[in-house]
């Protein structure tokens, strides 16, 4: 695992380097990985999502067996970790996308960029690996079929067996069980990903050759069936008092803020937040149910559908029908798997607590978190000769990593850009935002600046969410708002899924969002544009 060392040979994990050329963004793996990550969080995330990458490519043909081993170069990686931030490896993901069939580097870094370098390398397919590919790549796609619900449905299984009791009988076996599960459903997730990917390139293709770009935002929403609207719902029904608080963890407890972060905790542990949250949907009417919301955005993606198939001749519709069908049922199936392998991180976070505990009764550590400051690797094998000083300094470093902020996106090694925290407040004199177009709509109302999903804040109806980004631990929060605007994301990116399956007018990647909006603005959100206007200032 790649680190940093000071002179005393103590190592950090999470600090990170890259070659000077080299692009790096968090967008999309920010949003999975919030806060700073503790040790044990990279030490899962960089080995599971690069062991995961190179597999689920290789069940394609796209990459021969030899690949599948990684390199010891973090250069090669598909993610890395500056000073604490989960970034992926642009000009790598640009290289990978290139040798899959239908699409390119330029696709791929539009998709989650929103633009492409003027510079940038121009990606192509390895003509040797198209017998691979023609061989393999159905069989991968006819795998897909099934591979996220049968996922899910295992994980779920599993940790309502050995993670939702909260008392692991075998610490350390649970940490290994759930270490190879993450990788496991993780590689079903870059398959899945993937696909959609390819599917949304040939949406977007269509739609901008029929001239109706307008069409996308809603013809990628509305799909109906996606597991997040079902958690959205859940929290209406807690709210509601229509479902208890133990019914609804065991469906969804492993989520909860900053979830994808070892080092976070989850709901079955304190579902103090989401309870607190849902007693504001007790006063909402049945028209503002989620599972409502979400109706009317199926009915929008029909209506967007049919325009678009009117401008094709009749014997193209059906192709295009199929690829639309397909595509929904990727959009459903990301967020399955990306389900899964939370429940992954939540039984690694399970076992990491009870080691810790353990390992305090036995006179080695002197917190249980301590735990959280080690590697999967240091934690299985034979714990390091200076285990309490190498704990204290990686704690102290990733504390300091808090003062400064990482660029979204990046060349080479990033520069702080300055301190975190309320005095950090963006440039107001242009009162206009902008982002990238996640959710059509436009919507005019009072900003809620939220920057901790475990916060004391609610929204009001109607109210604009403005926050860094979106994972499912947010759901129960979005699921209250009139419109969302984030700091980091991308139209393929979580909160934009989740925004658009609830009817939701989404602005993503705007940067700087929280920082120049405040709570009590009043704006105005086009989720067509990417623009949000403030109509009115707050006084404070």
């Amino acid at each position: 695992m790649p680190d940093d060392s000071d002179s005393a040979g103590l190592t950090d994990p999470i600090r990170g380097r890259s070659e000077p050329e080299r692009m790096w963004t968090l967008t999309n793996v920010g949003e999975a990985t919030p806060d700073i990550l503790s040790p044990l969080c990279w030490s899962l995330w960089g080995g599971g999502v690069e062991l995961a990458s190179r597999a689920g490519i290789y069940d394609f043909g796209v990459l021969p067996r030899s690949e599948l081993a990684v390199p010891d170069d973090p250069n090669q990686w598909a993610t890395a970790c500056f000073y604490g931030r989960q970034a992926m490896n642009v000009d790598r993901a640009r290289e990978l996308a290139g040798l899959l069939p239908g699409t390119t580097g330029d696709d791929f870094e539009r998709d989650l960029l929103g633009s492409v370098r003027a510079d940038a390398a121009p990606t192509k397919s390895d003509p040797t690996r198209i017998p691979f590919v023609l061989v393999k790549a159905p069989l991968a796609a006819t795998r897909q079929r099934w591979a996220p619900q049968r996922a899910y449905d295992d994980q779920m299984q599993w940790w309502r067996a050995e993670v939702l009791p909260g008392t692991p009988v075998d610490a350390r076996a649970l940490l290994t069980d759930s270490v190879a599960r993450f990788t496991a459903v993780m590689r079903v997730h870059v398959r899945t990903r993937m696909i959609l990917n390819m599917l949304r390139s040939q949406v977007e293709s269509i739609s901008v050759r029929l001239g109706r770009s307008d069409l996308v935002p809603t013809l990628l929403a509305g799909y109906g069936g996606v597991i997040e609207t079902r958690l959205a719902d859940d929290v209406w029904s807690l709210g509601q008092g229509q479902l208890s608080v133990a019914d609804f963890l065991e469906r969804h407890g492993f989520h909860g803020p900053n979830e994808g972060n070892v080092i976070g905790h989850s709901w079955r542990e304190d579902p103090e937040a989401v309870v607190r949250i849902a007693a504001v949907h007790a006063g909402r009417p049945e028209s503002e149910r989620p599972r409502v919301r979400a109706q009317r955005a199926v009915v929008a993606r029909e209506r967007a559908e049919a325009e678009l198939l009117a401008g094709l001749p009749a014997w193209r519709r059906p192709l295009l029908r199929r690829l639309m069908h397909f595509t929904g049922f990727q959009v459903r199936s990301v967020e399955l798997t990306k389900a899964g392998f939370l429940t992954a991180v939540d039984g690694t976070r399970a076992a990491a607590g009870a080691l810790g505990r353990d390992l305090v009764a036995a006179g080695k550590l002197d917190s249980p978190d301590d735990t959280f400051y080690l590697t999967t690797e240091e934690l299985l094998g034979p714990l390091p000769r200076n285990v309490r000083e190498l704990v204290a300094y990686r704690r102290e470093r990733r504390e300091a990593y808090r003062d400064f902020e990482v660029p979204v996106t990046f060349i080479g090694m990033p520069e702080p850009v300055g301190p975190t925290g309320s005095d950090n407040v963006g440039d107001r004199s242009d009162a206009t935002v902008r982002g990238t177009p996640a959710g059509p709509g436009v919507v005019e109302g009072t900003v809620r600046v939220v920057l901790d999903a475990d916060s004391d804040d609610v929204l009001e109806d109607g109210e604009v969410l403005v926050c860094k980004f979106v994972d499912p631990g947010w759901t129960a929060l979005v699921s209250l708002a009139g419109a969302l605007v984030t700091d980091i994301g991308s139209p393929a990116s979580h909160g934009a899924i989740v925004a658009r399956e609830l009817g939701i007018t989404c602005v993503v990647g705007t940067g700087n969002g929280t920082k120049v909006l405040r709570t009590g603005d009043v704006v105005r959100v086009d989720g067509s544009t990417g623009e949000i206007a403030v109509l009115a200032a707050s006084a404070g």
